[in-house]
């Protein structure tokens, strides 16, 4: 019997401990001391058959049944304070399925952070009066209202310009040939856009130079139907200079100096130094029609005879005795362009020149008016209206001065032993074995 109220104690010991911790272990507290009560009423019954026990055995054996009764109480007893220990670790599971609810809150709210840290950046990448601006026609260029930056609308949004596009406005159809000269920016976009789509397309580092101030043309790519600004090297020069739509009906031989006139609307934001620039190159070349247009030489448009063309080779004229040099400009990205110039003229004295395609006195400009002097050593001129082609190899040709053999489709001068066989074996001829002597040797 002490047993059993000492285990009643501790049962509700254990579960006064553990009765704050929820509303299920309080319940089951209230249980367990039902249970206790029963058991401390058997009890006293119990010892009621005990006193009865000397009289009849039977109800010492109930007794003894009851005190078993009472041991299962106390079994279920303990086993309900297994549950509320149970309970008592759900309660902790609880509270660490919230501890990581609570995690999970503070990873969201990192990740909250972060976006709005990374939404914070792209804000600080485009200037608030940007954000304000309304969408505008395309091609629009527009200054920030904070900085120096030039703004353009492209594909309905606004964007930071290139270099060009901040002083020229956008490259559209209707510029196609406009040109222009680009103020140096140090804000602006440096990329031209063909150089990424370069990059993409074939991975190469090679692939083109970044915007920097100078001349630039509106180009249109008709492959891929773009348009763009495009450095104003020397082969776009000769648009400017040579405007071909203003000289259609030009005749065949027709020779004039270069201009910028013609073009002059053409120059987007031109100032009078940009003009004066272009019209110091442009006078310096000659143009002469000879099938096409193209760079004449200086005896071309001085002489007042027309274009040397490959239709007047031979003829001849007479005019003033006058000088040229050779000389280049520098334009554009490494570019050149080469001209012939007057360093003299003598209207007083008068000499012959002939129109003539020379690689051996001119290696920029073969043909032109000669002067008939300077062709004594041409071995072409001398033959001339003969040619030296490989229909003509091995061939002894005579000249005004001397005779020639044509070997390898070039002129030398023929040996005394050539001009007595009336043949020459040349290296040409003994490869495709004509020359008649390969069997012997």
């Amino acid at each position: 019997m002490k047993n059993l109220a000492i285990l009643s104690f501790l049962l509700s010991f254990i579960l006064v401990s553990c009765g704050d911790d929820s509303s299920s272990s309080a319940n089951e507290f209230n249980e367990d001391s039902e249970l206790s009560s029963s058991s401390s009423s058997k009890a006293n019954k119990s010892t009621k058959f005990s006193s009865s026990s000397s009289v009849k055995n039977k109800s010492s054996s109930s007794s003894s049944e009851k005190v078993n009764n009472s041991s299962n109480s106390s079994s279920s007893s303990s086993k309900k304070a297994n549950n509320s220990s149970n309970s008592s670790s759900c309660s902790s599971k609880k509270a660490n399925n919230s501890s990581n609810s609570s995690s999970s809150s503070s990873k969201k709210a990192n990740n909250s952070s972060n976006s709005s840290s990374s939404s914070s950046k792209k804000a600080e990448t485009v200037p608030k009066d940007v954000q304000n601006w309304k969408d505008t026609t395309e091609g629009a260029i527009r200054k920030s209202d904070i900085t120096d930056t030039i703004y353009i609308f492209d594909n309905k949004k606004w964007r930071v310009a290139t270099l060009p596009e901040a002083s020229l406005g956008g490259c559209n159809e209707k510029k196609v040939n406009f040109f222009g000269y680009a103020e140096e920016r140090e804000t602006q976009d440096m990329t031209d856009p063909r150089v990424n789509e370069c990059i993409e397309r074939t991975h190469s580092s090679e692939c083109g130079n970044d915007y920097y101030p100078g001349y630039y043309i509106c180009r249109k790519d008709y492959g891929n139907k773009k348009f763009y600004w495009e450095h104003l090297n020397a082969d776009y020069y000769d648009d400017i200079c040579n405007d071909s739509s203003y000289y259609a009906n030009s005749n065949e031989g027709d020779a004039h100096w270069g201009s910028i006139e013609p073009v002059k609307t053409k120059c987007v934001n031109c100032k009078q130094k940009n003009f004066d620039y272009l019209e110091n190159i442009c006078k310096k070349h000659c143009y002469v029609l000879d099938g096409k247009w193209r760079i004449g030489h200086a005896t071309e448009c001085a002489l007042g005879f027309g274009g040397c063309t490959t239709s007047r080779l031979g003829t001849t004229n007479e005019g003033p005795v006058i000088n040229t040099e050779i000389s280049s400009d520098h334009v554009g990205y490494e570019g050149y362009i080469y001209y012939s110039y007057l360093t003299s003229i003598d209207s007083t004295q008068k000499t012959q020149y002939i129109c003539w395609n020379s690689h051996e006195v001119d290696e920029e400009f073969f043909l032109q008016w000669y002067k008939a002097a300077a062709l004594d050593n041409d071995f072409y001129f001398d033959i001339y209206p003969a040619e030296c082609t490989y229909d003509f190899e091995g061939q002894i040709i005579s000249g005004k001065k001397h005779k020639y053999v044509c070997d390898d489709e070039n002129l030398r001068i023929a040996t005394q032993e050539e001009i007595d066989a009336g043949f020459a074996c040349t290296s040409y001829l003994r490869y495709q074995k004509k020359c008649g002597t390969e069997q012997k040797e």
